[in-house]
């Protein structure tokens, strides 16, 4: 372990809050505090939380504070238990990593609390960073982490939740001391931390700026009676509301297959009932977040990438004739949506790309899921999941198995 930096009284611990230790010492000793993955005591801890954010005021009614209550809720950790024992190799066992360094992102508010949930399921210590600039929803959730941690001293001894400006040599001294580490973030983000050494015998998983898209078939949609209409759309405003549709998985283009004939009538017909699904998700309207999608369609219209606009209070449709340049190169968010057509699934071909994650689909049949699917992992990306379920977190994750990266495996024969 590398000696403390002549900064390190900048990190400041948030959880648990009152904390007087040595972080040196943390270090140190916290990979002693491992339990065995899915210990009874973690996961009463978990549950714990589960009901704290389930009862909170602000983050019951919050989508993703809701989401993050319910992925914590005991009948979805005993799912998770039973997929990772489900995959234990048959001539060994599956261990805590050690200690595991978690940098987590500034736009994605609960993904700090999923990242390391799923390391202190495994059974390792855990030490998080959290961004400086910590939302209201991220300020609630640490309220409710303190809360569940005052329960048990156990935490406390092998879990730390910290923020400190970025500082190579503070962020150098927590790399050389883990076992794992696993960056959140942007493109440069991760190119910054992954310069940064480590223990040489750790390991490292990085996840990167993603983006998202959806796939709807036309004619499957014109079948919809009015009730289910809504029902779908409702289920859209799942993947776009939460993050401000910044979530690498929300998606921001929807590709219509079918004939321009078959989805211009249908297509139209989404954009309404759209808006008013994501108008009952929100009381009033965010001006700002308008502006925001008006400029951005105005630019898209005069450089040529945008046919017509409709601008509504809470969503804004771009409609794109070219499939291929459907896609900007900066992502608004905010419930803007760009809509383009394509004749069949395989046109899909030449506009995914490695940077591509999700996929979120409606109406497609089986042969038209497998086609997709095989376009997908050629391209790169990585997930083909019914609308709705586009923010659905688990330990398979942009192509990885995080099991494999949070713990070890010890061969016994």
């Amino acid at each position: 372990m590398s000696s403390e930096p002549k900064d390190a009284m900048a990190v400041e611990v948030l959880v648990p809050s009152g904390w007087r230790g040595d972080l040196n010492g943390f270090l140190r000793d916290a990979r002693r505090q491992t339990t065995a993955p899915f210990a009874p005591q973690r996961l009463a801890l978990l549950d714990g939380l589960a009901q704290l954010i389930l009862r909170h005021p602000v983050l019951r009614r919050d989508p993703a504070g809701a989401a993050l209550g319910f992925w914590l809720r005991r009948a979805h950790l005993t799912e998770l238990n039973n997929g990772f024992f489900a995959s234990m190799p048959g001539s060994g066992r599956r261990v805590p990593a050690g200690l595991v360094l978690h940098i987590t992102p500034a736009n994605v508010d609960t993904m700090f609390v999923l990242s390391w949930a799923l390391s202190f399921l495994a059974g390792n210590a855990n030490i998080v960073r959290l961004t400086t600039r910590a939302s209201p929803l991220m300020k609630e959730l640490l309220d409710c982490l303190n809360a569940a941690f005052a329960v048990t001293q156990e935490t406390s001894a092998s879990n730390l939740f910290v923020t400190y400006e970025h500082d190579d040599a503070i962020t150098t001294w927590l790399s050389l001391a883990c076992d794992t580490r696993l960056i959140w973030g942007g493109d440069e983000t991760v190119k910054r931390i992954r310069a940064v050494p480590m223990n040489p015998n750790a390991a490292e998983r990085a996840f990167a700026s993603k983006r998202s898209l959806s796939v709807f078939a036309g004619p499957a949609y014109a079948k919809l009676d009015t009730s289910d209409r809504d029902q779908l759309a409702f289920r859209m405003t799942a993947d776009l509301a939460p993050f401000g549709q910044m979530a690498c998985s929300s998606p921001h283009v929807l590709y219509w297959v079918g004939t321009p004939a078959e989805v211009a009538e249908v297509r139209e017909d989404f954009v309404v009932r759209l808006e008013a699904a994501m108008a009952a998700r929100a009381p009033e309207a965010d001006l700002g977040a308008a502006t925001r999608r008006i400029n951005f369609a105005f630019t898209a219209a005069a450089e040529g990438r945008a046919d017509a606009i409709r601008h509504q209070a809470w969503t804004t449709a771009v409609f794109v004739t070219n499939s291929t340049v459907a896609e900007s190169a900066d992502a608004c968010g905010a419930g803007l949506l760009a809509h383009a057509i394509v004749a069949s699934i395989d046109e899909l071909g030449a506009v995914l790309r490695p940077d591509h994650q999700t996929i979120t689909y409606f109406g497609l049949d089986t042969d038209q899921r497998e086609r997709l699917a095989i376009l997908a992992g050629r391209a790169g990306a990585d997930r083909l999941v019914p609308v709705g379920r586009a923010l659905d977190f688990g330990p398979q994750w942009d192509g990885y198995d995080l099991w494999a990266d949070l713990t070890r495996i010890v061969v016994v024969q």
